[in-house]
């Protein structure tokens, strides 16, 4: 078992939690009397091989909007009109989704038993001839394929790369390099956006040279979003990667034999069953809050402007919580953090559901997303800090597998239940409550009843990781307040 020490704030306490066993008593808790400051930004950076391969990681998330947005306008270009054209975008979504859902942990096994330095750069080079043929070849049929091979070829690259980062940083700094890496995933959603709409700007001028390119920039985008898994191949391929002793003893073990390993590490520590059970309802939250948005608005009156306002108040709000949360809830212990923080995702669900009016939603919302985005980097870091790195790489393709089962169900069934409760409660209803009028529909119920499922899910979360019992969390608020006027 690797011994990288426990997360308490700049200090190593010993080692992780055996099989069978919860996290230690005093797991994740910075802060402490005595304990160094956390670590910033600049002094994380300056380890190189984590910065060459956040740069790595970055370009290749902002590749992968480009070429979302690239992908999705060339199917409905390809397809014929009608309903066709929404039927050829689906598609696109479908095939992106897919291959996590049905070959997730079997990717994140191989990965582990491969070097994941050579994973990388084959990945990214992979990546990058796929992408270059979809334009070339020019048909919808072999968009699909390559989108398929290129998402199959991911689930590869990516938990190679999760699992990397725990061996380039120490600890008391790999909360600070997950929330960075959350950002550059995330972050650069809109920068591809902005850049697609540059590059389709550029296309009409830059055809005189290139005649292969289209009037729309689509091309364009394609051959830029190739070029950055070039680069980032050639990043990595000057990184110097820790040697890793586990894979070669996985080298004598079966695959069979590998995968059951790797899911005896969830179903024998609690700790960390608790943690990827949160991770999927805080991410389950959020997606059903934007899949039933469009309905949820619509019935508020507030149309697309509406939907448009929400979507950007929840992945602000996403923002907000991965940046800043763990900073401002310095000091706290991060399990109990973890399951206060999917609780109030409840709540707040609770209260949409039960005071559905715009003015109340947006603010709401942007809490919502803040307290995911604070269970996510606070789940992300502590699934680092207690799995072994020999096991370290299916546990997360493990968690983005089952990311892409829990979107797809989230967005398949959240619409037919709120059509299943408009049916059997006869909804919408108003009531006048007050000045106001409040209209409850099929959605607002089915908030309602995924509040009282992320209530539970944290409450119990709560209870399976709480390092701290008999603390209540205002007694550990105070204790931390006095700790931070004490310094």
């Amino acid at each position: 078992m690797a011994d990288t020490g426990s997360y308490s704030g700049g200090v190593s306490t010993g080692p992780h939690p055996a099989e069978g066993q919860d996290a230690p008593e005093g797991l994740a808790r910075p802060g402490r009397p005595g304990s160094p400051e956390r670590p910033g930004l600049r002094q994380l950076l300056a380890i190189r091989p984590f910065r060459n391969l956040f740069v790595a990681g970055t370009l290749s998330s902002f590749g992968d909007w480009l070429a979302l947005l690239a992908t999705t306008a060339l199917a409905a270009e390809l397809a014929p009109g009608g309903v066709g054209e929404y039927l050829a975008v689906s598609g696109v979504f479908i095939l992106r989704i897919a291959p996590a859902v049905v070959l997730g942990p079997l990717a994140g096994v191989v990965a582990d038993r491969l070097d994941r330095r050579h994973t990388m750069i084959v990945g990214d080079l992979l990546r990058f001839a796929l992408f270059v043929s979809i334009p070339l070849v020019g048909t919808l049929w072999w968009m699909y394929v390559a989108i398929l091979v290129i998402e199959c070829v991911s689930l590869f690259w990516n938990p190679a790369k999760d699992a990397t980062v725990p061996n380039l940083v120490p600890p008391e700094r790999l909360e600070l390099a997950n929330q960075l890496g959350l950002v550059g995933s995330y972050g650069t959603a809109p920068l591809a956006a902005l850049a697609f709409s540059v590059l389709s700007l550029l296309s009409v001028p830059l055809r005189s040279l290139l005649p292969g390119l289209d009037p729309e920039g689509i091309f364009l985008a394609i051959y830029v979003n190739g070029a950055t898994f070039v680069v980032s191949a050639w990043i990595v391929s000057r990184l110097t990667f820790p040697r890793r002793a586990a894979s070669e003893a996985l080298a004598g073990q079966s695959i069979l034999r590998t995968v059951t390993d790797g899911l005896l590490v969830v179903k024998e520590r609690p700790f960390v069953r608790g943690l990827i059970a949160g991770m999927m309802g805080a991410f389950a939250a959020g997606g059903l809050v934007i899949g039933l948005a469009t309905r949820f608005v619509k019935d508020m009156g507030a149309g697309a402007p509406g939907y448009g306002m929400l979507f950007v108040a929840v992945f602000t709000g996403m923002a907000l919580g991965i940046v800043g949360g763990p900073r401002v809830l310095a000091g706290l212990s991060r399990p109990r953090i973890f399951g206060a923080a999917l609780t109030s995702a409840g709540v707040i669900l609770l209260v949409l559901a039960l005071v559905p009016t715009l003015l109340l939603a947006l603010p709401l919302s942007t809490v919502l997303g803040a307290v995911i985005g604070v269970a996510w980097v606070v789940g992300y870091t502590l699934l680092g800090l207690t799995v072994e790195d020999e096991l370290r790489g299916r546990t997360f393709a493990l968690v983005q597998s089952l990311d892409g089962v829990v979107l797809v169900l989230v967005l398949a069934v959240a619409p037919l239940l709120a059509a299943a409760f408009d049916a059997l409660l006869s909804l919408p209803r108003t009531l006048g409550v007050g000045p106001f009028d409040l209209t409850y529909t099929g959605a607002m119920a089915a908030y309602l009843l995924a509040g009282l499922g992320m209530c539970a899910a944290g409450l119990a979360a709560w209870r399976t990781m709480n390092d701290r019992p008999g603390l209540s969390l205002l007694a550990e608020l105070r204790e931390v307040r006095r700790q931070r006027r004490a310094r």
